[in-house]
């Protein structure tokens, strides 16, 4: 019985030492910076999927991200992508760009285009196959469903929420996620 623990204990540890983590992976800023995601190390992340399609109810999801990211004084950082699934063209990249940035500033990290789904195989964004892919991230296995889709990162680099897209930026759920409940 004790061998059995032992080698289960072994086991977990192994896991838990060679799984991937969010740190060692990178993305392009929509004005084509690389960001390294291990300069971020000990804030809370808050990754979402951004519409593509300008609206009024997306343009308050972006006066939102803004204010939100300012509420968390620098302790939080916001990270959105458009998609490709979504319907994200290189051809719209700076109509995006001008877009998004009226509404939030560059202390939100926007990304170039990234195809999102685990249903895009191979061409699936590696940081969001470490998202969606429990081998990965030791948490959740979920796939994207669409624009706003929430993960929210701790600031020991644990993905500790995965939030739909009809979840509120100022809603309960995200605000407990973000402040450790």
């Amino acid at each position: 019985m004790k061998k059995l623990v032992l080698i289960s204990s072994f086991i977990v540890l192994s896991a838990w030492l060679y799984s991937e983590s969010i740190y060692t992976l990178s993305v392009t800023s929509i004005e084509g910076v690389n960001k390294p995601l291990n300069a971020y190390q000990g804030k809370k992340i808050l990754l979402i999927t951004l519409p593509v399609h300008r609206t009024n109810s997306n343009d308050s999801l972006l006066r939102s991200l803004d204010s939100l990211r300012n509420s968390y004084n620098g302790s939080l950082i916001i990270i959105g992508t458009p998609s490709y699934e979504d319907g994200y063209r290189d051809s719209l990249k700076n109509s995006l760009k001008q877009w998004y940035r009226s509404f939030l500033s560059m202390n939100i990290v926007v990304t170039k285009g990234m195809y999102t789904r685990k249903t895009s195989g191979n061409q699936q964004h590696i940081l969001y196959r470490w998202l969606t892919d429990k081998s990965k991230n030791n948490h959740f296995d979920k796939d994207i469903y669409g624009p706003k889709e929430k993960f929210v990162v701790w600031t020991n680099g644990e993905l500790v929420g995965v939030l739909g897209p009809y979840s509120k930026i100022g809603g309960s759920t995200l605000n407990n996620l973000l402040q450790g409940q």
